[in-house]
């Protein structure tokens, strides 16, 4: 299977193409799963614990260290100084991280909604194939059964690399050549054409949307502020004199806690095609079936298994 990367300079490789069933385009990812009783966790999810919970030792690591050089005596001292300046350091890094993961998760919608509307206008295209003389409407029913087809199993796999299928992209563009060559010959199929292409257009700007989707991660730096604020928020529980150390343990380690779920949600949310947390191609999923329902097995059975054989 052929792709191209995103972002970079333009290339192509080769890919083995492994032909599924639809539904089989997400379970074969399952090896990236391991259930825990009923609960089934993916490896990034996993990774995500253990480092939330090493951040979490560390950061009453670091308390057990400062009050071994800093009394709680000492530390009430100046009280009257770090808890405002706490509290503005707080509230500065809560309100950004709350802007930065409300921000990812409207693009995580945007991104599945995209999808839904690409698959939909495809499907309208089907439909109003049907309309179509039957050499027309073979041609273009084919190529919408072969676009989805492709899409589930050879481009959504590469969209968690930034990479899109050239193999689709032939495809795709076939779709446009197939309505914008076709002559039409009556009123009835002049009006169909025009339909089409406005429901080609709605799929083309979709599928850019979609594409363009694989740019709008949070850039690194954004991510090194994230990290220093987070440290500096969890640091300033240390300049507290609480007299139960243990009770202070615990709430550094809420703290803590806290900190790196919401930053663990935003890095979940910041990738629509990646991850654990993803937008998955069930709509195309659902159109192929509903093509396949559709398509006439008596007389067109023999085209619609020439068009999906690998």
């Amino acid at each position: 299977m052929s792709s191209i990367c995103i972002g970079q300079k333009a290339w192509v490789g080769y890919y083995p193409r492994i032909v599924v069933h639809p539904t089989e385009a997400v379970r074969r990812s399952a090896r990236n799963y391991i259930e825990v009783g009923v609960i089934r966790l993916g490896i990034n999810t996993l990774i995500g614990l253990a480092c939330i919970f090493a951040a979490v030792v560390l950061a009453v690591g670091g308390l057990l260290a400062v009050r071994r050089w800093l009394q709680a005596t000492d530390l009430k001292i100046h009280h009257d100084v770090t808890d405002p300046l706490s509290q503005v350091v707080g509230m500065m890094f809560a309100v950004l991280l709350g802007f930065m993961v409300s921000d990812a998760m409207q693009r995580f919608e945007q991104a599945r909604s995209t999808v839904q509307q690409e698959a939909a206008s495809l499907a309208d295209i089907f439909n109003l194939a049907g309309g179509l003389p039957k050499q027309d409407r073979d041609n273009l029913r084919g190529l919408c059964i072969k676009y989805a087809d492709q899409i589930i199993t050879e481009e959504w796999p590469l969209l968690g690399q930034k990479k899109i299928s050239v193999p689709t992209i032939r495809t795709y563009r076939a779709i446009w050549q197939d309505c914008i060559t076709y002559q039409p010959k009556a009123q009835n199929d002049s009006n169909i054409q025009q339909i089409m292409l406005n429901s080609l257009t709605s799929m083309s700007d979709a599928r850019r949307l979609r594409i363009e989707a694989l740019h709008n991660g949070l850039p690194f730096a954004l991510w090194w502020v994230l990290v220093v604020g987070g440290l500096a928020t969890i640091i300033f529980t240390y300049f507290f004199g609480v007299k139960n150390i243990k009770l202070q343990m615990v709430m550094t380690a809420i703290v803590t806690l806290v900190i790196c779920l919401n930053i663990f949600l935003l890095y979940s949310y910041d990738d629509p095609f990646g991850g654990d947390v993803m937008v998955h191609p069930t709509a195309f999923e659902a159109d192929l079936m509903m093509f396949k329902t559709q398509w006439n097995a008596d007389k067109d059975k023999e085209s619609l298994e020439k068009e999906v054989a690998p």
